[in-house]
């Protein structure tokens, strides 16, 4: 056999067990028979590819297609393919449900199959009817299913309500109908608080209406004002306008910094004092030579004493300078100094 056969035998081997994985993975029954139908809804929301099949709560198959198609009367439809795989006997009234497996999600169908029916046995291919169950109605049932559940109850609600209605008017009644009678004279109580809120109201309406009628005065006055307070407004614009041509920012600046200049004079000045006061309070209490000065008596005797001496002195000179100058004229001799008669130290 040459390389080329072989080359060939490999490769349809390989096509085809690629091809039978295939289908064996999406689920597909490669050694039995099996038997495919389709259903129609309008809602599949949830329903996927090999999602189970179900009869009685056993799994009989799975899901294999789900398209979205057209009916023959123009509606838009779900058209789903199951695949049964087990040997069960779907007869054509059969109903295929699609229904919720479990509050975190996930979808399945169930088929409904009627065991008393006398319906003919589905072929392969056909088509059976569907319809799409709500959460509630594939845990408790239809509506005929739940008729025993709600005519009990109906009537247990019934009989409660006739105890409750009883208890309500007697006063003596323990619980819920002691609970019952104290809401009716509430609400009577209600009943007539709200008779009397009434009447209030009819009577206020008389001064309700002045109010109003004091109010409209009021408006039409501010209406007749609204001229003159348009002047005001205008008078007001104008004035800023002039207080802002007048460089009152500029007067209020240039004022800033004369009222700075004087804060710093005046703080210069308070230095000074304070300097002045530091020096009489030492002369004030004897220290430094100005403190002598006013406080030693002596000191001021002697002054006064020297300066009476020097006007002596400069009173001398002016009376007798020859006392102090002595100056000689051609050889002459200069006379002996006589005191004269009104000496104003020898007077003194």
């Amino acid at each position: 056999m040459s390389k080329e056969v072989k080359l060939g035998i490999f490769g349809i081997i390989v096509i085809g067990a690629t091809v039978f994985g295939y289908r064996f993975l999406a689920g597909e029954n490669l050694f039995g028979s099996s038997k495919y139908y389709n259903i129609f809804v309008d809602n599949a929301k949830g329903l996927i590819r090999s999602s189970p099949v179900f009869v009685k709560g056993f799994q009989v198959g799975t899901v294999t297609d789900i398209a979205f198609t057209v009916d023959a009367e123009k509606n838009s439809k779900v058209k789903i393919q199951m695949r049964i795989d087990e040997p069960v006997d779907v007869k054509t009234d059969a109903v295929a449900e699609i229904l919720e497996t479990g509050f975190v999600g996930g979808k399945a169908v169930r088929i409904q199959i009627d065991p008393n029916s006398n319906a003919p046995i589905a072929k392969s291919g056909a088509t059976l009817k569907g319809r799409s169950l709500s959460m509630l109605e594939a845990m408790v049932g239809g509506p005929e299913e739940l008729s025993p559940y709600t005519q009990v109850i109906k009537n247990g609600l019934i009989s409660a309500y006739d105890t409750i209605s009883a208890q309500a008017k007697d006063p003596t009644a323990p619980g819920v109908g002691k609970m019952f009678y104290d809401m009716d004279i509430i609400l009577a109580d209600m009943k007539v608080t709200t008779r009397n809120l009434n009447k209030l109201i009819a009577n206020s309406n008389q001064q309700v209406t002045l109010v109003m009628n004091d109010l409209a005065a009021i408006t039409a006055n501010l209406r007749q004002s609204n001229a003159s307070i348009t002047k005001i407004i205008d008078h007001s614009a104008s004035l800023t306008a002039k207080l802002d041509s007048a460089g009152l920012d500029e007067t209020i600046m240039k004022t800033n910094d004369a009222v700075a200049t004087l804060k710093t004079t005046l703080e210069s000045t308070q230095k000074s004092l304070a300097s002045f006061d530091k020096i009489l309070e030492k002369a004030n209490s004897g220290e430094g030579s100005i403190a002598q000065l006013i406080n030693d008596p002596n000191l001021y005797n002697n002054l006064d004493n020297s300066l009476h001496n020097l006007n002596f002195l400069l009173q001398d000179f002016r009376l007798n300078p020859k006392r102090y100058v002595n100056v000689s004229v051609f050889g002459k001799k200069q006379k002996k100094y006589q005191l004269p008669q009104n000496d104003p130290a020898q007077n003194n």
